[in-house]
């Protein structure tokens, strides 16, 4: 069974070249440009990771986790973000609220999103 991973985003190069790289290393891909069309999907299909940007139009990223939140989702979490994540006020306020499982910094390569992903699936 493939590991089916959600690429939420506004950003549609960049979901565009992850789903595609992400697919010929072997995982499942789903993606949304908002964080509307990332809920639907996440209660739609259901993935085992989601990588999330924070700012998104419609529904934020903090919204999506706030929701994920309230339907005790199992999916993992990782925070895709253009900020630096030395940006401890960001990163503290999402941690704090939210099951989050890692952060990463864009740009990323398919190599560090990879690792990430495998990282955050081997937790309980």
């Amino acid at each position: 069974m493939s590991v089916s991973v959600l690429v939420a985003d506004d950003e549609k190069d960049l979901i565009e070249s992850f789903s595609l790289l992400l697919q010929d290393i072997g995982y499942e891909v789903f993606s949304a440009t908002d964080g509307e069309a990332a809920l639907s999907l996440l209660k739609e299909k259901k993935p085992d990771v989601l990588i999330l940007d924070i700012n998104m139009p419609r529904v934020s990223g903090e919204d999506v986790l706030r929701e994920l939140s309230k339907i005790g989702s199992k999916t993992r979490v990782i925070i895709s973000t253009g900020h630096t994540i030395a940006d401890q006020t960001l990163k503290d306020r999402v941690l704090k609220a939210f099951k989050v499982s890692a952060f990463l910094e864009k740009p990323s390569t398919i190599e560090e999103i990879d690792f990430v992903i495998k990282e955050v699936l081997k937790e309980e």
